[in-house]
């Protein structure tokens, strides 16, 4: 750099080599650009993974390259890039030609560009003109074989096609972006079969750099879910955003899956990695939704097949069947036929004895009924005289019955007076009082010293204490009141 400077004075005339020159902007600026030009010469080529493509109102293309592998802070080695409006159809026929390839965030491209300072940026740039998609298809198939490579050595490239497929998998859990033509092909065949499939959508990004996140939380979501099947479709497109199933961590998702995976991504001529671990790929999303019509339709023709040939069996069984009842009906006849010949006969005699007993049973029957039918009447004769009897029988008695009532009543009022004659009250209205021991006996002899006692009269009873007393004859016992005198009503 040093000899590129040579000659230019910061004043704009003096030696560049005096102590005392200072430059302007625009002329280091200047000097710089020219320094570059001419240590790179007009165009070189640049390896690396684009990151930050945008695309500006203009119409021109920036994005940004790194060494491949940085890592997501990308804090290494970058080199802003420009691919301006003018120059972009020869970049994109490169790219058409070669397979369908695009430039996008995460693909490692070699590009043709010339190294520019831009003064008004203030920053080194690469001004692309060219593109070698061949190294980027390089470089996506040696990806590509090292994924499936791993998988294998893993085991999971067979893993998901071992899951078992429902006999009907009506149930179809399905990943793609929701309102996409992929989505619209795959529901329309769907709904096209007359089949009742339900179909519960899982929206996903299916490109860019949200695609492998949405992607994996997407089969792990549908999988925690009661569906038999998981279909995965995206529509065509360059190669280049078909990516995100070419990802390891993507297809590994597909493959750990405990359902069945069915994918249908991109055109005809695409393979995915994914495509190679799932349980079913499909060339389309239409042919994705075809391969599950099918699966149900071969149950259904199996089923129809299974129909027609129990019916066929059932109307064979049942012929023969009804050929060897007829036989056996007919067969059955003459042995009948046969064995109840004699027993017939023997009815008929039997029949004929049955008769003669039953008439002579039955004369025997009219005598005996015409000797009961005469004592029944002698019967009621000896009823009516007794009847007669008991009619007066029962006058006699009801007069007996009467005068012995009127005796009986007569003996009752007598006793009453007499027991009325003779009560206590009556006594005790005389003046009389009874007196009784402690345990309410009537005192009939004459009670010991100190002995309680209670004496009754009409209206009144109180109690007494023995001091002392004679025997009949005596004088009267010394009695002591031991209560107050108790007024009673009646006692």
């Amino acid at each position: 750099m040093s000899s590129t400077l040579e000659g230019f004075d910061a004043a704009g005339g003096g030696e560049a080599g005096r102590s005392d020159s200072t430059w302007s902007v625009s002329q280091l600026a200047a000097a710089i650009g020219e320094t570059i030009r001419d240590a790179f010469g007009a165009e070189i080529w640049v390896r690396g993974e684009i990151i930050g493509y945008s695309r500006a109102a203009s119409g021109h293309i920036y994005f940004n390259l790194v060494e491949p592998g940085a890592g997501d802070d990308r804090r290494g080695a970058r080199m802003r890039v420009a691919l301006f409006k003018g120059r972009q159809r020869f970049v994109n026929r490169d790219l058409a030609e070669a397979g369908g390839l695009t430039l996008d965030d995460g693909i490692e491209v070699r590009i043709r560009a010339e190294v520019q300072y831009y003064e008004g940026g203030g920053q080194v740039q690469l001004i692309m003109s060219g593109v070698d998609p061949h190294f980027t298809l390089g470089v996506l198939a040696a990806d590509r074989e090292r994924t499936l490579a791993a998988l294998a050595s893993e085991g999971l490239l067979r893993r998901n096609a071992a899951a078992p497929l429902p006999l009907v998998p009506l149930r179809v859990g399905l990943v793609t972006a929701h309102n996409s033509a992929a989505y619209a092909d795959f529901v329309h065949e769907l709904a096209a079969s007359g089949y009742a499939f339900e179909v519960l959508l899982c929206d996903a990004r299916v490109q860019g750099a949200t695609a492998e996140a949405d992607l994996i939380a997407a089969l792990g979501t549908l999988a925690g879910t009661d569906v038999d099947v998981i279909a995965m479709v995206r529509g065509g497109g360059d190669r280049t955003d078909l990516l995100a199933f070419d990802l390891a961590s993507v297809a590994r998702a597909v493959a750990l899956c405990p359902l069945p995976v069915f994918c249908g991504i991109g055109h005809e001529i695409d393979t995915s990695v994914a495509d190679q671990v799932a349980h079913t790929a499909a060339k389309t999303p239409t042919a994705c939704a075809a391969a599950l019509v099918a699966h149900v339709a071969a149950f259904d023709d199996r089923l129809s097949r299974t129909r027609r040939e129990v019916d066929r069996v059932a109307r064979s069984r049942t012929a023969a069947a009804a050929t060897r009842l007829a036989a056996a009906r007919s067969t059955l006849g003459l042995l009948a036929e046969r064995r109840l010949g004699r027993p017939r006969a023997l009815l008929g005699q039997m029949r004929l004895r049955l008769g003669h007993h039953a008439q002579r049973h039955c004369q025997a029957a009219d005598g005996s009924l015409i000797g009961a039918r005469g004592a029944l009447g002698r019967t009621r004769a000896h009823t009516r005289r007794a009847a007669a009897v008991l009619r007066s029988q029962r006058a006699r008695l009801q007069r007996s019955s009467t005068r012995r009532l009127d005796e009986a009543s007569v003996r009752l009022r007598s006793a009453s007076a007499l027991v009325s004659a003779v009560a206590p009250e009556r006594l005790l209205a005389r003046g009389f009082s009874i007196t009784r021991a402690a345990d309410g006996a009537i005192v009939r002899e004459m009670p010991a010293p100190g002995d309680t006692i209670s004496t009754e009269i009409q209206h009144a009873r109180f109690a007494s204490v023995v001091r002392d007393g004679t025997a009949a004859g005596g004088g009267p016992p010394d009695l002591v009141d031991d209560h107050d005198e108790e007024r009673t009503a009646d006692v």
